[in-house]
């Protein structure tokens, strides 16, 4: 870790969060003037005079940078993130994500555990309501992992209710990353029993905040938090979310940010359905399916061709496990959801969310009167 150098992005962090006197876009013009953050606290940055109307700001910047004393407090946040295990990502290195840095208000630093995504490969936001239904849970786990399986990277919150359902779906596709974006600092565990989630995540996929370390979960930092989920994202899916919630603000966040947003349509009154519902009357992708975001984010990316499961990477292998089972039993044609409960030994609630995933996935079909039929 550089740290000599990563203590000026700090600082500078620091200055801009506490004069509050500089708008995103004359923060990146000032980015623009400079190589790195460094140059500002020794005084190698454009003058008085030569950036038109952003004089003022700029040199307010400039001259609390000449002045910072608190560099005490930065030496200690850089212990602590060498302690954790935690790299800074600034906005001027190569591997900030390029998506996040074209939103209207990127972070200056990026606190991240685990290992950063190819910036080719496709990413999807999958966010919904803490107080979420089963129907919600399912959807959520079966959409991420149906995504990560079709080769898309899951972004969510770690928050409860959709958004751990959502990381545990993405977590079950063998070799796929899922991105969890934190409102706490990054060696803050919230809430405290997604812990062993968080772990594997962080061993997986990848961990990111842009809060100082030990920071924690105070409810104004989660929707400061939403924009950078939806800014990583080529879309967002909004599975079950209220009208007034964070999942709805993401939705917002990704349309002014020029994103896709998809949504899952609910039943007619349910306060948990109410802002997907709303979404889709508004223009939002209506989601019946994991093809349904595939079609968008992916279109012509070697789509698979012999079955309705479409994704975004090579041709789809037998399913195995308890899939590959209800497939075998399948093969022979339709079937009542009973019979394959009595066939397969499950439970009738494995069944069940069995079911839901594979369909969402293309794999099976349901038709009138709960009988299900394999898709080719």
């Amino acid at each position: 870790m550089d740290g000599e150098r990563l203590k000026y992005w700090l600082a500078l962090r620091r200055i801009i969060g506490r004069e509050k006197v500089m708008a995103p876009p004359e923060l990146k013009a000032l980015l623009d003037a400079v190589e790195d953050a460094r140059d500002l606290f020794e005084g190698r940055c454009y003058g008085p005079g030569e950036r038109g109307g952003m004089d003022r700001s700029f040199e307010v910047i400039a001259e609390k940078a000449m002045d910072f004393s608190e560099w005490d407090r930065i030496e200690k946040e850089l212990e602590l993130v060498e302690g954790h295990g935690v790299r800074l990502v600034t906005f001027k290195d190569g591997d900030y994500p390029e998506r996040l840095r074209e939103i209207y208000d990127p972070p200056l630093v990026l606190y991240a555990k685990g290992g950063f995504y190819d910036e080719d490969s496709p990413i999807a936001a999958v966010v919904g309501t803490r107080r979420a239904t089963h129907y919600g849970l399912s959807m959520a786990e079966a959409i991420g992992r149906g995504l990560a399986e079709a080769g898309v990277v899951v972004v969510s919150g770690l928050a409860r209710g959709c958004d751990t359902a959502a990381h545990r779906g993405a977590l079950k596709a063998a070799g796929r990353k899922t991105v969890a974006v934190l409102g706490t600092g990054i060696d803050v565990v919230y809430p405290k029993e997604n812990r062993r989630l968080y772990d594997e995540i962080a061993e997986r996929g990848l961990i990111l905040s842009e809060f100082p370390m030990s920071t924690p979960p105070l409810a104004m930092n989660f929707p400061v938090r939403n924009r950078i989920i939806s800014g990583l994202s080529m879309g967002v899916v909004v599975v079950e979310a209220p009208l007034r919630s964070g999942a709805v603000m993401t939705a917002r966040l990704a349309l002014e940010e020029g994103r896709e947003v998809f949504a899952l349509p609910g039943r007619a009154g349910a306060k948990t359905s109410g802002g997907t519902n709303r979404l889709i009357k508004n223009g939002a992708v209506l989601v019946e399916g994991v093809d349904d975001i595939l079609d968008v984010l992916c279109p012509g990316r070697n789509l698979h061709t012999t079955s309705n499961d479409r994704s975004c990477g090579t041709a789809k292998e037998r399913p195995s496990g308890v899939e590959g089972l209800v497939i075998g039993l399948l093969d022979e044609g339709p079937l009542h959801i009973d019979d394959i409960t009595e066939k397969s030994g499950l439970s009738v609630r494995e069944v069940s969310a069995l079911l839901l995933s594979m369909e969402l996935k293309g794999l099976v079909e349901q038709r009138p009167g709960k009988l299900f039929t394999r898709k080719h």
